[in-house]
């Protein structure tokens, strides 16, 4: 059984309406996946975009999954999971109506072309470091970078609202 983290975002549907809710119906839907034992979802936050900034507010999560599906069958059935939301890929970093990004995964790093883990960029990222320090603090990468807040430089948080997932 491995830890994995799993950032979850959507900027299609206004924020934490329609947005948090698909992040909600996706980390239910990750949850049913043969081989995932546990899920654990932070609250959703908004941010601001980053890297193209002339698209919509973006709603944000990171969920926290138990599993014994190796990295590149928890990264496929990901993108999978984009498809069934109706996610087209037109613009590299824009809008989406769901992004489900593998970002660490227990004791495996990679530099494989189809997987790089942990994910390139966690550190610079308001929307994915502030939700996984909220449900892992003092989290430690696979490579051994503690996760922290001093290198964050794209998609400040605005606002937060707890998930209704499993109230």
């Amino acid at each position: 059984m491995r830890r994995a983290f799993i950032g979850l975002g959507s900027n299609m549907g206004s924020s934490f309406g329609e947005a948090g809710r698909t992040l909600e119906l996706a980390a239910q839907h990750i949850g049913l996946f043969e081989g995932i034992c546990s899920v654990r979802l932070s609250s959703l936050y908004e941010s601001e975009p980053a890297y193209v900034e002339n698209q919509p507010t973006f709603t944000n999560a990171v969920l926290e999954v138990r599993t014994t599906l190796s990295a590149p069958e928890l990264l496929q059935k990901l993108f999978a999971t984009e498809n069934e939301f109706g996610r087209v890929r037109s613009i590299d970093k824009g809008p989406r109506t769901l992004d489900c990004d593998l970002l660490d995964y227990e004791g495996v790093v990679s530099d494989d072309l189809d997987l790089t883990l942990p994910h390139p960029g966690i550190l610079e990222r308001d929307f994915v470091v502030t939700p996984l320090l909220e449900i892992a603090p003092g989290h430690v990468l696979s490579n051994g970078i503690a996760v922290t807040r001093e290198n964050i430089a794209y998609g400040t948080v605005s606002s937060c609202e707890s998930s209704t997932l499993w109230e």
